[in-house]
């Protein structure tokens, strides 16, 4: 896992801020999900065709509402999301139903067949889940949105099924597009900084406003971390140093390294230089001495454009 993946579900799994973010995409802003509500799972599923076992990025349970959140958290487009998302799903469904199977055994309450063979009763139920995407690459979200997306079914057939071929899809935050006004908590910063990624004039702004300079350590974690600004990250890290700060010395870093480059290659330009000038010199000597231009060439390995300098035209 690396420090993306680490950094991310860490911020993501603050309960004020998942709870502000599934209000804003779920219910229109509406403050259903309150934080002192939701209590933070740990699921990991089996995996499937020898894969890696799989593990929910953010999982929560709404005591108040008795209803499941997860929040997947993705830096890149994925085309099989909605299958990935239908899986996750229906291996938590599975897992309630397992649990509530297991506890009757425990308590030897017997049941009919049809109870055995269903694991449920008529009276018992299961918390929904609803999984939300949360895109947190630059630009659009190039994956499927629904299972029908992942279908080639000709229009005629796709027609006459219209209905029929049970669907499956999950809601999609893309980062660059959200409203970032929207929010209250540093989920406003956080979506700000997030959509100005390709401006460095607007990011240093934003960075040194007073809202940015007051953001907690794990606010400016998160953004350093998803930013893609190479060597800010260190930055940010040392004791005591704030994002405006980190970014100025980033920059400052930046504009030394380019000062150094030019050095560099200005003396490199200038060493070829000489040794053009040099090779000229030779080639107008060979030439005084009476050396036919075919001759210099195959000796010096020099074109004909250099020729015609050494001749002066």
């Amino acid at each position: 896992m690396g420090k993306k993946d680490i950094t991310g579900k860490a911020y993501f799994k603050d309960a004020a801020r998942f709870a502000e973010l599934m209000n804003a995409v779920l219910y229109r802003g509406e403050k259903i999900i309150r934080p002192e509500k939701l209590v933070p799972m740990e699921r990991e599923y089996p995996a499937l065709a020898g894969d890696t076992d799989k593990s929910r990025d953010v999982f929560m349970k709404d005591t108040e509402y008795q209803i499941l959140y997860g929040l997947e958290l993705e830096t890149e487009s994925d085309y099989s999301m909605p299958a990935r998302v239908m899986v996750y799903d229906a291996c938590e469904y599975e897992r309630q139903i397992r649990k509530i199977a297991g506890t009757r055994k425990k308590t030897q309450t017997k049941g009919t067949y049809r109870e055995k063979k269903s694991r449920l009763r008529a009276e018992d139920y299961l918390l929904p889940v609803i999984t939300v995407v949360l895109y947190l690459g630059e630009d659009h979200w190039e994956g499927r949105r629904k299972l029908s997306d992942l279908f080639q079914v000709p229009d005629k057939i796709k027609k006459r099924l219209e209905g029929r071929i049970p669907e499956y899809d999950f809601r999609l935050i893309e980062a660059d597009y959200v409203n970032a006004e929207d929010y209250e908590t540093d989920l406003r910063e956080f979506f700000r900084i997030m959509q100005c990624r390709k401006d460095k004039g607007k990011m240093n702004e934003l960075c040194h406003s007073e809202r940015f300079r007051n953001l907690d350590p794990e606010t400016v974690r998160a953004i350093a971390i998803h930013i893609d600004r190479k060597g800010l990250m260190p930055k940010v890290e040392k004791e005591g140093v704030i994002l405006c700060q980190a970014f100025d010395e980033l920059m400052e870093d930046k504009r030394q390294e380019g000062i150094e480059q030019g050095i560099q290659q200005g003396m490199q330009e200038g060493i070829k230089e000489g040794e053009r000038k040099c090779k000229i010199s030779i080639i107008r000597r060979m030439l005084e001495a009476g050396m036919e231009g075919a001759q210099i060439r195959r000796i010096t390995q020099c074109s004909e454009e250099e020729i015609l300098l050494a001749e002066g035209r």
